[in-house]
């Protein structure tokens, strides 16, 4: 591993780190400022609709995009190729969705979801124009660049959104700001990192690098779809206003996981791509890893749950408290999804991502048990509560599966896990406990932040899960010694 390289992979986590945390932070501002001028219903009406958009995007990136960066190879046609196969999925899924816009606003009847629907399909085509650019990036490593086209797009998306907003424009402010975000970084890509250079699909090229795609989009298909499937069924049988409190606690809830999960999983897919022939250190880097993030993912989830009613009071104000509840459940089944994340970079690295796939149809089934359940009882509480345990399971069959893709089979990592779980659990329980003894209202116990976190690393330290000081420079050591 060469000094330069090194060098890239630490700077490429702080630029990913920062591009990011930037972009969530932009997005969330312009969030509460939407929320606080429009309605439950209106976020619900948008909420129906994205879940068809997003489901689109992940057929039209069709998962090629990670094939070109796993290839240390990849060549200019095999980049036109992918745009080219993206360009058309995307044009064609477009019309698919104009098509049936009109049956779906029946479904739900509300006329409104049809033009919503409509003008927000443009944003396949828009992607579709910037995956090529946005894959060379991060295959090169070049998080800082990302990072500033990435944020610049969400500024003046946002500040659109908000002016239609303040006029009035209801649910359209938030269309539009989508819209512009995918223009503005796609005309910046275009204009600084240049068009495909050459305009050609290659069958042999496609074929090579459908192997590694039509696996990990089917997961991601499966897994976007029944993540987003939840907005549906609020809408459908419950009432679009709680597909608007599960849409904002959601929101809410990626904001740190998104962070981390673009961060980390980015720069160390890309890097560890390098490693695949070097199982030791390919070893050493991973364990490392997992175990600082693992801490980290335990103490941000600890937090927002605990702070969740005052984040939703502070942020939205009291109209969109009935969003705590989706807030709370989705922030502890983040906690095993983003270690089913790390688990998957193993597929990916050794390009057995046919495994993803396989494990996501079980996720799926046992997840449909409890969706069918929940819509039967008509009860949110089993629908959600249903999610999170279809989580927990799949984090421990994904770990399992993992580890047989290597022949390194070992308990570590599940039982860091578990430790940490419950630690932050613990640490939740005694910061309600205090919080209830002295009787803080509101905002009041934000007096608790750093006697919680003092508590949570303590607890760490004394169950002897992880010294980050010295972890952490290990894993700084691991990067710049190659050892």
């Amino acid at each position: 591993m060469s000094k330069a390289f090194k060098r890239n992979i630490i700077t490429g986590f702080l630029w990913s780190f920062l591009g990011q945390s930037g972009y969530l932070i932009i997005g969330l501002l312009a969030n509460i400022i939407l929320a606080r001028l429009l309605s439950p219903y209106e976020f619900g009406q948008v909420g129906i609709v994205m879940f068809f958009i997003v489901l689109a995007k992940v057929l039209t990136e069709s998962g090629l995009s990670g094939a070109l960066i796993r290839n240390n190879e990849a060549t200019e046609i095999d980049f036109s190729t992918v745009f080219v196969f993206n360009l058309g999925v995307s044009l064609t899924l477009m019309l698919l969705l104009i098509s049936f816009s009109g049956s779906i606003a029946d479904f739900y009847n509300d006329s409104e979801l049809k033009h919503i629907l409509i003008v927000t399909s443009s944003i396949l085509f828009i992607n579709a124009l910037q995956i090529t650019q946005n894959a060379r990036l991060v295959k090169n490593l070049e998080f800082k660049k990302k990072a500033l086209y990435e944020f610049i797009a969400i500024f003046f998306a946002a500040v659109i959104g908000i002016a239609l907003a303040y006029y009035n424009a209801g649910v359209w402010s938030i269309v539009i700001m989508q819209i512009a975000t995918s223009l503005f970084l796609t005309v910046l890509l275009w204009i600084f990192e240049g068009p495909v250079k050459t305009i050609y699909f290659s069958k042999t090229s496609f074929q090579k690098l459908y192997k590694f795609g039509v696996n990990t989009t089917l997961s991601s298909l499966l897994n976007t779809g029944f993540d987003n499937l939840y907005q549906l069924i609020l809408g459908k049988y419950f009432a679009i206003s709680q597909t608007g409190f599960f849409y904002q606690g959601k929101k809410l809830q990626e904001v740190p996981v998104k962070i981390i999960k673009s961060t980390t999983l980015g720069v160390v897919f890309s890097s560890l791509s390098k490693l695949q022939d070097d199982s030791g250190q390919f070893q050493t880097y991973y364990r490392r890893i997992v175990t600082l993030f693992t801490i980290a993912v335990g103490l941000i989830c600890l937090l927002v749950y605990f702070y969740a009613h005052n984040i939703i009071l502070l942020l939205y104000g009291e109209k969109w408290l009935e969003a705590v509840f989706y807030m709370q459940v989705l922030i502890i089944a983040s906690y095993f999804y983003m270690q089913e994340m790390f688990n998957r970079i193993i597929f990916k690295v050794f390009d057995r991502t046919e495994k993803i796939l396989y494990l996501e149809i079980i996720k799926k089934s046992i997840q449909s048990i409890s969706i069918l359940i929940g819509v039967l009882l008509k009860s949110i509480e089993i629908l959600l509560y249903g999610f999170l345990v279809t989580s927990i399971i799949s984090f421990f069959i994904n770990y399992y599966e993992s580890r047989r893709v290597q022949n390194n089979f070992s308990w570590y990592e599940v039982i860091l896990v578990i430790k940490v779980a419950f630690i932050s659990l613990g640490t939740a329980l005694i910061g309600f406990l205090i919080d209830n003894l002295f009787g803080l209202e509101n905002y009041q116990s934000f007096y608790l932040f750093p006697v919680l976190i003092l508590i949570f690393l303590l607890t760490i330290r004394v169950f002897e899960i992880s010294n980050l000081e010295k972890d952490l420079t290990a894993v700084l050591k691991i990067i710049k010694s190659g050892q």
